[in-house]
Order: structure tokens, then C-alpha cells, then sequence
């Protein structure tokens, strides 16, 4: 792992004199450029403006902070867009992202009520391509690591959630878990594609973890019916991730209200059976979506009464922490990810 500066000041030289209202600071190059060969992880952010509550751009960085990079350049003096998250694909310069383009129901914010799209973007040759409109309404997406699908979940039939798969170029869209009264949300892959962790919620609004425990990956990708979840964690839990080696699933838990309407949250560990339930990371503040990478544990948190947000890494004993990106409370820091090495 490489260490080195805090981002905030990084970004103060690295992005210094953009902090102006959709400013682009590449005006008139490419309106995308790749991960850098030294970035360990993208994330997004609205750190190029000064302005609170402003669309996201996607950015990349360095483990330790270093190798501040933004991605993604659509919040211009002209047009306005969030990139909500970003799924990377293996060779780490194609993107899968969940983006709101459109204020659709005119309050003057993008955000999740208007709906969000699903874009291809390929940061390498600047070109992008939407694979599914806002009205569907993504709210997870995963790259498969093996480069040859892409899992999401989206509104299904009857107006649940539902989780698809669909080849790359937006082609063989297929629904997985036709389950009436029940969403499927934020799905994630293990390393060989071969089951699935997702988030599981019922009339009682309360988020429970399940696995695929046999995807199936036949020559053209998954099977196309559904199959049954394993239940194993029983709780308000959310946005699960398998470990690198496939018996553990990190996943975040909500432990209290309040916070700034952000409310508290735990992550956890658990064996793919529901056994060794383990708490890594506890206190009062906000944790976002976790990822689970070979270097770590890596989790955005934002201390409201601190006015701090931060990008946290942890083992999986939940020690050597580090945080490699710290900003003030007000800048959005959200959904990061593991790329995959060079």
C-alpha cells in the first residue's frame, strides 16, 4: 500500500482554482480521462465546487491520498449532472455509474427522486453511452470481475426492486428475483462471478442480507431464472460485499436515527452462514456502502458534529485504520471502490 499526504491538501493544489460554482477545470479537453496508474480507488465527490449540495464528479486516488485525479467533468456552466457511484470493470478505465442528469420533479436539487440512469463510460477513449434510463431508477451496480456482465438492481415488476444482469453493451437484460412484495437492492459479486450478496427488504422496511449461493455462470453469463436467496443476518442491514476470498461478507448496520438525518452506522463481518458475526468498525457516525478489497476494508464516514467526512480503510479485524481522505462535513464523499491493480 502507498501512503502519503492527506487529500485535503493534495486537492488543494491539484484542484486549486476550480472551486468555483460547476467550474471545469479541463475546459476544452477530453470530458473524461483514466484512473492514473499509481490510483488504488475512485470514489465521488462535489469537491470541486464550493458550493454545499452540489452535483458529484467521480475522482480516484492513491491508498495513502496521493494521486488525486478527477474522472469526470459532466458539471459545467451549461449542464449539471450526479454521478452517484461508480461500478469500475476490471481493466479499470470502463465504468458503469448511476447518474441523475434531469431535475425531473423541479425542486432545484438532482438527486435519487428524479431517478437514476445507468451509464457505460469509458474514461480511456472519452465516450459514454446510457444503458438505462432514469425512469428505471438504478440504485446498485457491480462489474462482474470478470469483465463479462454487469449486475444492478432497478425497479422491477409491480414496483419492487428487482436485481438484472445485462452483457456490457446493455444487451441480454435479464431480471433475477421476480419476488412479489419484496426489493432486492445493491447487489455485489464474489471473484468468480458465481454468486451474489444483495440487501433484502419486506413490508417490515427492514434490510436483511442474502446470497446466491449458486449464481450459475454457464458460457453466455448467468442463468436467466431466478433462484432462491440465503437468508443468514437478520437486522436494518445494508450494501454488502464479499471478501476477497469469498467466506466473508462485510455489510453496514443501521444502529440509531438522528445524526443529521444521516443516522449511525455499524459494519460487519459475517461467514457466509450467517456465523462469526463480527463488528469492525462502531461509534456515533454515518458509514457509507462498504468495499472489500485485498488491501482492506474501505468505507466512506461523515462526523456531523465534527463537520469532518472521510474515507476510511480498515483490516478485518477491524485495526489499522487510516484515512487517507479527509474533507469537510459539508463536501459529499460517497461509494467508493477498489480498482483493480495494475
Amino acid at each position: 500500500m502507498r501512503h502519503s499526504a492527506a487529500l485535503a491538501v493534495l486537492l488543494a493544489g491539484a484542484l486549486g482554482g476550480c472551486n468555483t460554482e460547476y467550474d471545469n477545470p479541463f475546459a476544452e479537453t477530453a470530458t473524461g480521462l483514466p484512473p492514473p496508474d499509481a490510483a488504488d480507488v475512485v470514489f465521488t465527490s462535489n469537491t470541486y465546487t464550493t458550493r454545499t449540495g452540489s452535483p458529484r464528479e467521480i475522482y480516484a486516488a492513491g491508498d495513502g491520498g496521493d494521486a488525486v485525479t478527477r474522472l469526470t467533468f459532466c458539471n459545467t456552466e451549461q449542464s449539471r449532472c450526479d454521478n452517484v457511484e461508480a461500478a469500475p470493470a476490471p481493466e479499470r478505465q470502463r465504468m458503469a455509474i448511476r447518474r441523475v442528469a434531469t431535475d425531473a420533479n423541479n425542486d432545484g436539487q438532482l438527486s435519487a427522486a428524479d431517478g437514476e440512469s445507468l451509464v457505460f463510460v469509458d474514461l480511456g477513449r472519452s465516450v459514454e453511452a446510457e444503458l438505462l434510463p432514469a425512469n428505471a431508477r438504478v440504485n446498485g451496480v457491480d462489474w462482474s470481475p470478470l469483465g463479462d456482465f454487469i449486475i444492478y438492481s432497478a425497479v422491477g415488476e409491480g414496483g419492487q426492486d428487482d436485481i438484472f444482469i445485462m452483457d456490457p453493451n446493455g444487451q441480454n437484460n435479464r431480471n433475477r428475483t421476480l419476488s412479489p412484495g419484496i426489493s432486492e437492492r445493491r447487489p455485489r459479486l464474489n471473484a468468480s462471478a458465481n454468486s451474489a450478496v444483495y440487501e433484502r427488504v419486506d413490508n417490515t422496511g427492514k434490510g436483511q442480507i442474502y446470497i446466491f449461493s449458486a449464481f450459475r455462470v454457464t458460457s453466455g453469463g448467468p442463468g436467466s431464472e431466478p433462484l432462491a436467496g440465503t437468508h443468514y443476518v437478520v437486522g436494518s442491514d445494508a450494501d454488502p460485499d464479499f471478501s476477497p476470498d469469498g467466506r466473508l461478507v462485510v455489510f453496514r448496520r443501521l444502529t440509531a436515527t438522528g445524526n443529521g438525518g444521516l443516522g449511525t452506522w455499524d459494519i460487519l463481518t459475517a461467514r457466509t452462514d450467517g456465523t462469526e458475526l463480527t463488528v469492525v468498525a462502531s461509534g456515533p457516525a454515518y458509514r457509507g456502502a462498504p468495499d472489500w478489497g485485498p488491501d482492506g476494508i474501505l468505507f466512506n464516514e461523515v462526523d456531523v458534529a465534527a463537520a469532518r467526512s472521510q474515507l476510511v480503510t480498515i483490516d478485518a479485524a477491524g485495526t489499522n485504520r487510516r484515512t487517507p481522505v479527509t474533507l469537510g462535513g459539508s463536501i459529499l464523499l460517497s461509494y467508493p471502490r477498489w480498482l483493480t491493480a495494475r
